[in-house]
């Protein structure tokens, strides 16, 4: 199977794209572009992963074709400061290959940025190129649609850690799963890429939901696509967040606020909004923070009484693992403690809080 896709990074010492293929006929090409975002010289390595193709050795070293001619599976290069480079990967021996490509920055503090564009040409034609995102997430979910005859969708996503990692697939359509969550588990620098139709046989002309979740404590780089014929489509890997419903309560036991919060989750960042509902209706503005194992901490800035805003900070832990629910399907409570901070930087006030899913059964 083939995955198309042009992946923009954010500025970083190491980009991961999960997904690159090289040859064949048509031949198919990756237009890999670096940015140097600092000020001085930075050493930057180019490192390129076999993929899962059948015969290969998943994980091994791929060497391929760099535009100046060499053909290596790692190469060294100095940016100058905020210098940009851009080289086409092709295959070295003009068989099909497939894998994935991580670029690292060997100085300290030394950010990155970048693209990937994996194309397909005919002699001098570009014939189809497609992009999509292959940002880290620990939970994530993609929108499936192949009720039009001849659509499939793909998802490739790679191990870039030295530890293995067990990623979890569960096709859903409307309340109906599909099948049995199927676990899927990588080695060090192995990659995983196929069809909708090799993964579920069954699913057919359906459309559903794809929820991914990565195991506890990890996450790695994603990317979908659609495949109508031989054109394809980039299709979005969104964080899959969490609605909770929060109560703060004095130490005498009185609640002096409530409201909820609504987070996407990138990694292990949180990133949302929330809206006060009591004791008068307030939309908060981002609210960002992390959450890690039981850890879990968020913060947004907060007018207090007309003075410049302070912080309110939540910090807590939770009974579950990145999760409020349990095996049971029963909300298990986050708990902890709130602390607002004026603008000069003292202590207004700390109270306790406790929050759980929004939506499912109360908490236990």
């Amino acid at each position: 199977m083939l995955l198309c896709f042009s992946v923009p990074a954010s500025a970083q010492s190491d980009l991961v794209f999960p997904h690159l293929a090289v040859g064949g006929s048509p031949a198919y090409e990756t237009v890999l572009q670096i940015i140097n975002e600092v000020e001085a010289d930075n050493l930057i390595t180019i490192d390129v992963f076999q993929g899962l193709l059948a015969g290969s050795a998943n994980g091994s070293p791929l060497a391929v074709k760099f535009e100046d001619g060499t053909a290596a599976a790692t190469r060294s290069l100095t940016l100058a400061p905020f210098q940009e480079l851009t080289t086409i990967l092709g295959s070295s021996d003009g068989k099909l290959a497939n894998g994935w490509v991580r670029i690292r920055s060997t100085l300290a503090g030394g950010k990155i940025s970048g693209n990937l564009i994996f194309r397909q040409r005919s002699g001098n034609t570009i014939v189809d190129s497609v992009g999509a995102a292959g940002q880290r997430f620990r939970r994530a979910i993609v929108q499936i649609d192949q009720r039009e005859a001849g659509s499939n969708a793909g998802l490739a996503f790679a191990n870039p850690e030295a530890m293995p990692v067990t990623v979890i697939l569960d096709l859903f359509q409307g309340s109906n799963r599909i099948a049995a969550p199927l676990p899927i588990t990588l080695q060090a620098n192995q990659h995983y890429a196929r069809l909708i139709s090799e993964i579920y046989p069954s699913f057919g002309n359906r459309q559903g939901t794809l929820i991914i979740e990565t195991a506890v404590n990890r996450a790695i780089p994603f990317m979908a696509l659609r495949l109508d014929g031989q054109q394809l489509t980039s299709i979005p890997v969104r964080p899959l967040g969490f609605a909770f419903k929060y109560a703060v309560t004095s130490s005498g036991g009185t609640i002096v606020e409530s409201g909820f919060w609504l987070f996407d989750m990138v990694a292990f960042n949180l990133i949302g909004t929330g809206k006060i509902e009591t004791p008068a209706a307030v939309d908060l503005s981002e609210v960002t923070g992390s959450w890690s194992g039981t850890n879990f901490q968020f913060r947004y800035r907060r007018l207090l009484g007309g003075i410049p805003a302070g912080m309110v900070v939540f910090n807590g832990t939770s009974a579950g693992q990145e999760s409020t629910v349990g095996a049971d399907l029963k909300s298990k409570a986050i708990t902890g403690k709130v602390t607002t901070i004026g603008a000069d930087g003292q202590i207004i006030s700390i109270n306790d809080f406790s929050a759980f899913h929004k939506f499912g059964d109360p908490p236990q």
